[in-house]
C-alpha cells in the first residue's frame, strides 16, 4: 500500500494474480491478439523476402523502403493515422468498403467492438513490425548456397518442391529467430493497444501490458504488478526454449 513500509507476504500476490479475473481477462486479450498477429507478421514478411529475393524484381529498392517504412516511424503518430483509418462511416477503411460496393461493412466499429478491436490491433501490428522481419528473412535467404538451387533444377524440382524441401530446412534457424522475437515483441507492445482501444472496450484488448501499466502507475499495486511481470518473464522464456528445442534438430550438411 502507499506510505506503509513494505512487507514480505510470501507468494500472496501470485495466489491473488490466479484468482483475479482481470488477469485471466489480460491474458485472454493478449492471446487473441498475440495469435494472429505473431502468425500474419511471420507469414506476410517471409512472402515478401521471398518476392524481394527476386533478383529480376523490378522496383525492389523502392518496395524494400515501402516495406520497411512502417517499422521506423513513430508509434504514436501511426497510431494516430490508425485511429483515423478505423474511423465508423468516416475513415479510410469505411471508404475502401464503400468503393467496393461493402455498405454493411461501412458503419464498423473496428477499435470500440469486443470482436473486432483485437483484430485492429493486430492489424495495426501486422503493418508496423512486418518490414523488419522481411528484411530478416531476406538475409537469411541471401545466406543460403546458390548451388542448392542450381542442383534442385539439375534433378528437375519445380518451385514448390524447391521451396518446401530445401528453401524451410535451411531457413529454419532464421525461423525460430523470427518467431521468438516476433512473440517477445508483439506480446509486450503497449503502444498500439493503449493508442488504438487503450484496453477496452469491457476488457477486451486490456493485454498484458496494459494490465501491468494500470496496477503500477494506476492503482498503485507494485506487489501485484511485479508479481505479473514476472510471470509475463517465464511466458516469454517458456516460449523462447520450446523454440529453441526446435533449433537443435536443424543442421547442415
Amino acid at each position: 500500500k502507499v506510505g506503509h513500509p513494505a512487507t514480505f507476504i510470501g507468494l500472496e500476490n501470485y495466489i491473488d494474480l490466479f484468482t483475479d479475473p482481470r488477469f485471466h481477462r489480460s491474458v485472454l486479450a493478449s492471446i487473441k491478439i498475440t495469435t494472429p498477429a505473431l502468425i500474419g507478421t511471420c507469414v506476410f514478411s517471409f512472402i515478401l523476402a521471398l518476392l524481394l529475393n527476386d533478383e529480376h524484381l523490378r522496383g525492389r529498392r523502392l518496395i524494400m523502403l515501402l516495406i520497411i517504412l512502417p517499422f521506423v516511424t513513430d508509434w504514436v503518430a501511426t497510431g494516430l493515422v490508425w485511429q483515423l483509418i478505423f474511423l465508423p462511416n468516416v475513415g479510410v477503411l469505411s471508404g475502401i468498403f464503400a468503393r467496393l460496393g461493402l455498405r454493411h461493412w461501412v458503419a464498423l466499429r473496428w477499435t470500440s467492438s469486443r470482436q473486432l478491436a483485437p483484430l485492429a490491433i493486430a492489424t495495426f501490428t501486422i503493418w508496423k513490425t512486418t518490414g523488419l522481419y522481411t528484411i530478416i528473412f531476406l538475409a537469411g535467404l541471401k545466406g543460403i548456397p546458390r548451388q542448392q538451387f542450381e542442383a534442385a533444377r539439375v534433378d528437375g524440382a519445380n518451385d514448390w518442391q524447391t521451396l518446401l524441401y530445401i528453401t524451410l530446412p535451411l531457413m529454419r534457424p532464421i525461423t525460430v529467430f523470427v518467431l521468438v522475437s516476433a512473440f517477445v515483441s508483439i506480446v509486450g507492445f503497449f503502444e498500439p493497444v493503449f493508442m488504438l482501444t487503450g484496453g477496452g472496450p469491457a476488457d477486451a484488448t486490456r493485454t498484458l501490458p496494459i494490465f501491468l501499466y494500470e496496477n503500477f502507475f494506476q492503482f498503485h499495486k507494485g506487489g501485484a504488478a511485479s508479481a505479473a511481470g514476472i510471470l509475463f518473464l517465464l511466458l516469454c522464456l517458456g516460449f523462447a526454449l520450446i523454440a529453441a528445442r526446435l533449433l537443435q534438430y536443424t543442421y547442415y550438411e
